[in-house]
């Protein structure tokens, strides 16, 4: 039996209202390819490791400044 587009109609209907509907050949394959799945979890890794690279240089940074210009201030005093 072939559909006709009434059928096809409320094929979408019933999935727009929560029916369930058999997902079409490829959907399926689109869903089970793993491809570039590494890809996205090394850019991940990236992500992270850069978040706390940074996270560290702004919280040791900001102490080591302060300790620079201290020195800095005590060397270039006139009296020793």
């Amino acid at each position: 039996m072939q559909k006709t587009r009434a059928h096809h109609a409320i094929e979408i209907a019933e999935s727009a209202e929560g029916g369930f509907r058999r997902p079409a050949d490829a959907e399926v394959a689109a869903l089970a390819g793993t491809r570039g799945v590494v890809f996205v979890e090394y850019v991940a890794l990236l992500l992270l490791v850069t978040i706390i690279g940074a996270g560290a240089v702004v919280t040791l940074g900001i102490p080591l400044v302060n300790l620079f210009r201290y020195q800095q201030l005590i060397l270039s005093l006139p009296i020793p």
